[in-house]
């Protein structure tokens, strides 16, 4: 397994991946290519974005995305995706792919990575050293969703 820096012109290719990482348990959710896509160019368009892909044999199975969170006296790296295809989960790529992302938030000075996770991962998350902080993510629908 190779572990890259996302291109930009890996856009397409991140969002087959993650399109198909969500068809599995829990998510069992049938994205459209343009809908991956623009989620994809959405996270890789904020500020100071960065991703890094998982690569087996020239085809993207895995991927963690996310951005630079600018504060008062910190930045914080917001991950926004990370995702492995169905068949290569458990196999320590998505463990792998954020080892790869805090070794380069450490080269560039960011010591602290957050995310929002559903309950099937935390798990996961807690065995890579993330914890719960004292903020909820609260959420409001604003009527219909296109």
């Amino acid at each position: 397994m190779e572990y890259r820096i996302v291109l930009p012109e890996d856009m397409e290719d991140l969002a087959a991946a993650m399109k198909k990482a969500y068809l599995d348990e829990p998510w069992n959710e049938s994205w459209t290519d343009e809908k991956a896509v623009r989620r994809i160019r959405g996270i890789m368009s904020n500020f100071e974005s960065f991703g890094i892909k998982a690569v087996k044999a020239n085809v993207v199975v895995g991927g963690v995305l996310g951005f630079v969170d600018p504060y008062a006296d910190v930045d914080f790296f917001f991950a926004s995706e990370l995702f492995v295809v169905p068949e290569w989960k458990r196999k320590g790529i998505g463990k792998a792919l954020l080892l790869e992302l805090e070794s380069y938030l450490k080269d560039k000075g960011i010591g602290t990575m957050q995310l929002i996770s559903v309950g099937y991962n935390q798990n996961f998350y807690g065995k890579s050293g993330f914890v719960k902080d004292s903020v909820s993510v609260l959420y409001k629908e604003t009527g219909n969703i296109l």
